[in-house]
């Protein structure tokens, strides 16, 4: 049984509606942790193919640094 209070006035769901009110919260519920797994995803992927290009650079300059600064 799910008791609604809305304006003071008490509504209760029952029966089919129940379940039908408990199903649309459950689908709403898996949407939502749905797209936020998405958005972890995509940040996830973001920051891995970031990293993938920043670290060899990095790593690049610092020997080019290393090699250029030893001849001066």
């Amino acid at each position: 049984m799910i008791v609604i209070t809305r304006n003071g006035e008490t509504t209760v769901l029952t029966g089919w509606r129940e379940w039908l009110f408990k199903l649309v919260v459950f689908l709403a519920a898996i949407l939502l942790f749905g797209v936020i797994a998405f958005v972890m995803f995509g940040v996830a992927v973001t920051i891995g193919a970031i990293a993938l290009v920043v670290i060899p650079a990095a790593i690049i300059v610092g020997l080019l640094g290393m090699v250029f600064s030893r001849g001066v």
